[in-house]
């Protein structure tokens, strides 16, 4: 039998845990998603796996549920009680991050996968749950905004998981990790698992509710009932499948730029906190200010103008960080007067240890003499095979080099020719090692292959 609730204001037990089980589940979501993102991202430590590029199945097996469950999702919340499909997703999600957790923990990123894909499916069932029962829970003159409570903490905790997404990838790559995680490999699980108990937590405190349609036969049909919908806004004398093509190429855009930024550990040289913090954390400091201006401008109506202004925004933001070069260093055995020649000072055909392809295609194209030995080891072990003189040099992300912690910038500035030239100078207790590292020079032939 249902609950009583009371529906005159919105803050009540049922919407109120509605809200909170909304916040942790969308941020469970992309908490997975981003570390998963930044692993498979350029320098991250599954990037051999499944290559250049390899976030991009991240956003796959995300976004594919949503296409093939959602119909289905709708007729199970009007088959039975919204508060049951509630309560039964978030049980669902504590397994699925269990699974996570193994993978992680067990270093699978294929595991990781599946978890994201069984995480993304729960979510699509939770969809319309969360939605159709907002009429249940408050009162109809306050659906609209409890409709925008809900995006708005949904967006909000979308960026927070960003936001601490990059932290938590750190701390579980560690310091030395290039090809597996050395760190707290337990971490990513563990966070996953807590939000979860969270939110199944508030979801129980949601009142039993009545299904809305108890008799209703469900079709499973999984993409027919899409194209129906768009065989309908075609045939409408409305301006509808227009907006909506609008409004997809927007979102593509959108999860096109929260892939790429991961390689900008790169091509920045940043750690992936600051990237995380700096970049991740912009765009959702800059979706707020947007929505909220454009709110103020159409405030009277809608206001067409203000889509091209947003277009030639998002132009000259792609320009720019297309003409942001990668950023690599080189670390190899070098007195002053050698490590002041930047990369001329490398010896003719030394053999250059290296993780990232990218590093190798940059290296050859200005020293073609040397070679280059793909090593899927730590950067410690690394280190000391250049030490030892196993290999000449070793090629990093500027990022990586955060991890020295024992180093000393070295500049010079040459009075005939107007310039400074520089390295680090890597040291063990407070002494110099022999070992140098230089900036690899920029080019802009790079500038492509950001987007490349």
């Amino acid at each position: 039998m249902s609950e009583a609730t009371p529906k005159h204001k919105l803050a009540n037990k049922g919407f109120s845990s509605l809200v909170v089980t909304q916040f942790l589940g969308a941020g469970n979501d992309y908490l997975l998603k981003q570390v998963l993102t930044f692993g498979l991202a350029a320098a991250g430590i599954w990037n051999s796996t499944l290559g250049d590029g390899g976030q991009s199945y991240v956003a796959a097996v995300l976004a594919l549920p949503f296409l093939l469950f959602s119909a289905v999702a709708g007729q199970l919340c009007d088959r039975y009680s919204k508060q049951l499909v509630a309560v039964r997703v978030k049980q669902a999600e504590f397994l699925i991050v269990m699974a996570a957790f193994a993978g992680f923990y067990y270093n699978n990123v294929y595991l990781c996968l599946l978890a994201m894909f069984l995480l993304g499916t729960q979510s699509a069932f939770f969809g319309p749950a969360k939605y159709g029962v907002i009429p249940e829970l408050v009162d109809t003159s306050k659906i609209s905004m409890a409709n925008g409570i809900i995006n708005m903490l949904t967006n909000v905790a979308v960026i927070a998981a960003t936001l601490v997404a990059g932290a938590i990838y750190e701390a579980y790559r560690g310091p030395e990790g290039v090809a597996a995680p050395e760190g707290l490999i337990w971490l990513p699980g563990v966070a996953l698992l807590g939000v979860a108990i969270v939110g199944l937590i508030a979801a129980l405190q949601m009142p039993k509710l009545k299904a809305s349609a108890e008799n209703l036969k469900v079709k499973w049909e999984f993409f027919a009932p899409h194209l129906r919908t768009i065989r309908r806004m075609r045939e409408s004398d409305s301006p509808i499948f227009t907006v909506c093509l609008l409004k997809a190429g927007f979102g593509v855009l959108a999860f096109m730029f929260l892939l790429i930024l991961a390689d900008y550990t790169v091509v920045l040289g940043l750690p992936e906190t600051k990237v995380g913090v700096y970049l991740l954390g912009t765009i959702g400091v800059a979706i707020g200010v947007g929505s909220i201006s454009a709110g103020l401008i159409s405030r009277n109506g809608i206001q067409p103008r203000l889509i091209p202004a947003g277009a030639i925004g998002l132009t000259v933001a792609s320009l720019l960080l297309a003409w942001a070069p990668s950023s690599y260093m080189v670390i190899h055995r070098a007195d002053t007067a050698m490590g002041e020649k930047g990369l001329d000072g490398l010896p003719n055909g030394i053999t250059v240890s290296h993780y990232l392809a990218r590093a190798e295609d940059r290296l050859a194209e200005l020293r073609p003499d040397l070679k280059f030995k793909r090593e899927g080891i730590s950067l410690g072990d690394r280190l000391k095979r250049v030490e030892n003189g196993e290999v000449g040099a070793m090629v990093i992300s500027s990022a990586y080099l955060d991890t020295f912690d024992n180093k000393k910038k070295v500049a010079r500035k040459i009075d005939d020719q107007k310039k400074t030239v520089g390295y680090y100078e890597l040291q063990r207790d407070g002494k110099p090692t022999g070992l140098v590292a230089t900036a690899v020079e920029a080019r802009k032939a790079d500038i492509w292959r950001v987007v490349g």
